[in-house]
């Protein structure tokens, strides 16, 4: 790298722009025109089961954010970017607590950790994180990419994408775009050269974001401050297809193919498309719904879409006989279908033939609307005994955070009762024969999002084993 070193060395240049938080910083190009980023990017809206942990707190006066996606059938890239998110925040505290956020002059020290995909179709999975940090040694804004080899199941840096044997020519295609006219025209004072040149060898040594451009082009971002004054912003050096083309790996020209001619969906070994989430690393609660179907739920599905968010639906077997269509609908937009009696009677009441005859018939009502069986039961009012457990032919489902939204037909209240309570593994109880209800679950997906919480069904929430009576889920080993 050392010829690379050198070149950075005079790459140093002035702006007037200011980077920091909630600020854009310009980003210079070499060999391109114009200010905006040009590595693609690209939101896998497709890709189910896609899921986004966010964090959040506040240590002191020191303000920090973060997210990282979990993307389903490539867990050890999910694991890797859960690795750099809690190292990053880990340094930040650190240095925080150290310093005092309190004792800071000016803005108090800040932490925002965001991401991007630069590729997500075939085998190949490229994800982007942009830190912005206020304070510290890591002032400023960075990005480092991290790419995914589905064919090998591993993830690997972004110098993955250049074949060993060309590093020299990486170097030399790297050195031309950062030395070109337009790049020296902008030179510092000699002193300011020596400075920044201990900056461009530290940077050197660990190139972590490389990404393409729509056409092919390959580009190579510099954190803030590393080859420039600070106020400049990110250094990008854009290098031409044609020329770069030739010293890419194997992986590098995949993940180059899957930029510019993206398949849309993924091809992944292990790859669930039902897109199913592991709740011992990921905070979920299971929003379930009771009584229906009714007038009201296809709105709800409707909101519960918004957010790719998964319920369970305890249905009542005569309510699906009158609207089977709605009940087949939830189950294709990837709802879960459960068992809540036939007409809704104390199921305590009835004689163990009773119990196994209403639960009977409501499953043939259910696998006749959707062609599936249910696998769940939940006992209208939540009574069961001795007999009702042991004639019942699927597990039993409670609930731990209870709305009485029936009792309290108001939309406020509904929010408030099932947010406040939430916990990882919370199994929320709703009625969707409510329009109150129904009214709430925006405010209620939005809300605990902003929490971080995935939405799962009951079966997911338990891994595809809920015990023989459910009430509160597992919490997650890293929530």
């Amino acid at each position: 790298m050392r010829r690379l070193v050198a070149a950075l060395a005079v790459v140093t240049l002035t702006s007037t722009s200011c980077g920091g938080i909630g600020q854009a910083s310009e980003v210079w190009q070499a060999s391109v025109k114009g200010s905006e980023d040009p590595v693609a990017t690209v939101a896998p809206t497709w890709m189910r089961g896609l899921r986004v942990v966010r964090d959040n707190g506040n240590e002191g006066s020191c303000a920090w954010s973060t997210t990282y996606p979990q993307v389903p059938g490539a867990q050890p890239l999910t694991d890797a970017l859960r690795r750099l998110v809690e190292a990053r925040r880990a340094t930040f505290l650190k240095w925080a607590r150290e310093s005092g956020c309190g004792e800071q002059a000016g803005k108090a020290p800040e932490l925002n950790v965001g991401f991007g995909f630069v590729a997500a179709s075939g085998d190949v999975i490229g994800v982007r994180f942009t830190v912005y940090q206020l304070g510290g040694a890591g002032d400023g804004k960075s990005t480092t990419s991290l790419w995914y080899d589905g064919v090998k199941g591993q993830v690997v840096p972004a110098m993955s994408l250049i074949d060993a044997a060309s590093m020299s020519g990486f170097e030399a295609l790297t050195e031309k775009a950062l030395t070109e006219k337009a790049l020296t025209e902008k030179a510092l004072t000699e002193k300011a050269l020596t400075e920044k040149a201990r900056l461009a060898d530290r940077s050197a040594q660990t190139l972590d974001d490389l990404g393409f451009t729509k056409d092919g082009d390959l580009v190579v971002t510099f954190d803030e401050g590393e080859v420039a004054a600070g106020a400049v912003g990110q250094v990008q050096a854009v290098l031409p297809r044609a020329e770069m083309e030739p010293l890419l790996s194997d992986f590098g020209r995949r993940a180059q193919a899957q930029v510019m001619r993206p398949a849309g969906r993924m091809a992944l070994p292990g790859y669930t498309a039902d897109g199913s989430v592991d709740c011992r690393r990921v905070k979920c609660v299971a929003l379930t719904f009771d009584d229906g179907p009714s007038p009201y739920t296809p709105r709800l599905l409707q909101y519960l879409a918004r957010y790719r968010a998964r319920a369970t639906f305890f249905v009542v077997g005569q309510n699906v006989v009158a609207r089977p269509g709605v009940v087949r609908g939830a189950l294709r937009a990837g709802h879960e279908i459960g068992n809540h009696s036939w007409s809704h009677r104390d199921l305590t009441r009835l004689s163990a033939r009773g119990v196994r005859a209403d639960l009977a018939r409501t499953d043939q009502a259910i696998r006749k609307a959707t062609g599936v069986t249910p696998t769940l039961v939940r006992p209208p009012y939540g009574a069961f005994d001795r007999v009702v457990r042991r004639q019942s032919p699927h597990p039993l489902v409670l609930w731990s955070v209870d709305t009485l939204d029936w009792l309290y037909r108001n939309s406020g209240h509904v929010t408030r009762a099932a947010v406040g309570p939430a916990r990882p593994g919370s199994i929320i109880l709703f009625h969707d024969i409510r329009p109150t209800t129904v009214a709430a679950i925006p405010q209620v997906l939005k809300r605990l999002s902003k929490r971080g919480f995935h939405f799962v069904t009951v079966s997911e929430l338990y891994g595809g084993r809920p015990p023989a009576v459910a009430v509160q889920g597992p919490s997650p080993r890293h929530p």
